[in-house]
């Protein structure tokens, strides 16, 4: 990373951002974001990477498939005990909207569909460079994009994704 380094604010945001993508759960995404760093720190030894963000992005999706196959095997009761902390009164009815919203959409979405949205709509990626993100080839990320589209508008009744969802 030619300017920044990887352990910049803006650069660990977006690492967090990608996995709460992954996972669903700030607490969890932490956790993963540490993992992925503590990896990365370890094998400081190893030659010069082109591009360390990416090789970040490869073992924190590592590390979720394998916690995600094995929760799949070994599900477990979880307890939502987070509570909404309200700054801004006059936006409450925003806030609830958007994120009931969100909660919809979101549960429509394995995994790998919410990988390929957020890198779509979130960090604003072309199709050709997710698919050098996820090594997959560009016309299956264009279907993915595409299905993800068709699954949203038909559970959620829009015309397209910005008639009340995702705007």
């Amino acid at each position: 990373m030619s300017e920044q380094t990887l352990f910049d604010r803006a650069v660990l945001q977006k690492l967090y951002r990608y996995a709460c993508t992954l996972c669903q759960d700030g607490d969890d995404a932490y956790d993963l974001l540490q993992y992925a760093l503590e990896k990365f720190l370890q094998q400081a030894g190893a030659p010069e990477r082109r591009n360390e963000l990416a090789f970040v992005r490869t073992i924190m999706r590592n590390r979720f498939i394998d916690q995600y196959r094995h929760s799949n095997r070994f599900p477990q009761e979880s307890y939502d005990d987070t509570t909404m902390l309200v700054l801004d009164e006059g936006s409450l009815e925003d806030m609830v909207i958007a994120q009931a919203d969100l909660e919809i959409v979101w549960q429509l979405l394995d995994p790998f569909e919410r990988e390929i949205l957020y890198y779509w709509a979130v960090e604003e990626m072309t199709a050709q460079e997710i698919s050098h993100q996820i090594d997959v080839p560009r016309g299956t990320v264009l279907s993915r994009i595409y299905r993800v589209r068709k699954k949203i508008e038909s559970k959620t009744g829009t015309g397209n994704m910005s008639g009340g969802y995702l705007t």
